[in-house]
This record gives C-alpha cells, sequence and structure tokens, in this order.
C-alpha cells in the first residue's frame, strides 16, 4: 500500500527511531503541507522566472499566478494520490479498514457489505455492494474519513506486506538448502 507513495518514509523512520510515534492524522496534514507547499513554490518560481525573462510584466504576477495553479495542482494531486490508496487498501484489505473506521473514526459501516472481492455471484442478498462501493457512494465526507482510517491502518498493511515478503524469502531459502 504504501510503496508508491513513500515520499516521506525516511522522515518518518527517522523520527520513529528516535522513539517519538505519529498519529495518522498529523502525519497526513504534513505530507499535504509539504506536498502543496512544493508544487507552489516550483510551479511558481518557474512562472515568476519565465515572466521576468519573456514577458514585460515581471516576475511578481507570473509567480504569484504560478504558486496558486502549483498549490491547485498539488492539492489535487494530493488528494487523488491518497484516495487511490484508500481504495486499494478497501480491495486488498477491507476487514482492516472497516476495523479502523469503527475504532478510529467511529463509522458503522452496514453489514451487507461484501469482503470477497464483490463479484456478482457472491452476492446473496440484493443492495450488498463492496467496501469501495459503499464508501465512494457515500460522498466526499465518507471518502474522506476513509482517506484518515487508511492512514491509520498502514502501519497494520505494511506489517502484512513484509511477513508475505518474508514468506516467499523463506519459501526461496528451503527451497536451496
Amino acid at each position: 500500500m504504501a510503496d508508491h507513495t513513500s515520499n516521506f518514509d525516511g522522515l518518518s523512520s527517522l523520527i520513529s527511531f528516535a522513539g517519538f510515534t505519529i498519529p495518522a492524522r498529523a502525519k497526513f496534514v504534513a505530507q499535504f503541507v509539504g506536498s502543496s507547499l512544493l508544487s507552489s513554490l516550483t510551479l511558481g518560481l518557474v512562472a515568476g522566472q519565465v515572466g521576468a525573462t519573456f514577458l514585460s510584466a515581471g516576475p511578481l504576477i507570473p509567480f504569484m499566478t504560478g504558486s496558486w495553479i502549483g498549490y491547485t495542482w498539488g492539492c489535487i494531486g494530493f488528494w487523488r494520490q491518497y484516495k487511490r490508496q484508500m481504495l486499494e487498501c478497501a480491495k486488498r484489505y477491507p476487514e482492516i479498514l472497516v476495523h479502523s473506521l469503527v475504532t478510529k473514526m467511529s463509522i458503522m459501516p452496514p453489514n451487507h457489505l461484501v469482503f470477497d472481492g464483490g463479484s456478482e455471484t457472491n452476492r446473496s442478498s440484493e443492495g450488498s455492494v463492496s467496501l469501495e462501493e459503499w464508501i465512494v457512494q457515500g460522498g466526499i465526507g465518507r471518502t474522506s474519513y476513509a482517506i484518515l482510517a487508511a492512514q491509520s491502518c498502514e502501519e497494520d498493511v505494511q506489517e502484512l506486506h513484509r511477513s508475505e515478503r518474508q514468506r516467499i524469502i523463506d519459501k526461496y531459502n528451503n527451497r536451496h538448502e
């Protein structure tokens, strides 16, 4: 889950090595601020340089416009990235995400959710939906709570990935002995 979104893994490792833990929401906010700030400054500086070099407007207005566009672009990209991460977690680890929704966010999903991939043949009762569908159908509010829940269960999913990788390594080691 975190393989393609591990922009701040080094900082997180350093902080955890020091014995501190960062709550999922605080980590999310820090990553958002860093991501939007970086995209805003980058596009703003490029636009300011282009304005100073090629336009008669000078650097200030192009910088402000570029920063605004960069911030908007960074916000939209950040939302898409973490929504995609949450949907992947809902698809691959629905029970973990539901547990996080219940315990961390106090959101009770309905009992008719399907956790087996949601194929039509496995839906026994009418109205059954997968966790992904239930989250998306709930609009932006349910989606944002699910994103925070996915953040809070990220360490558990990483532990599953590590143990799965260790089983694969052990299988290779047993073959070559």
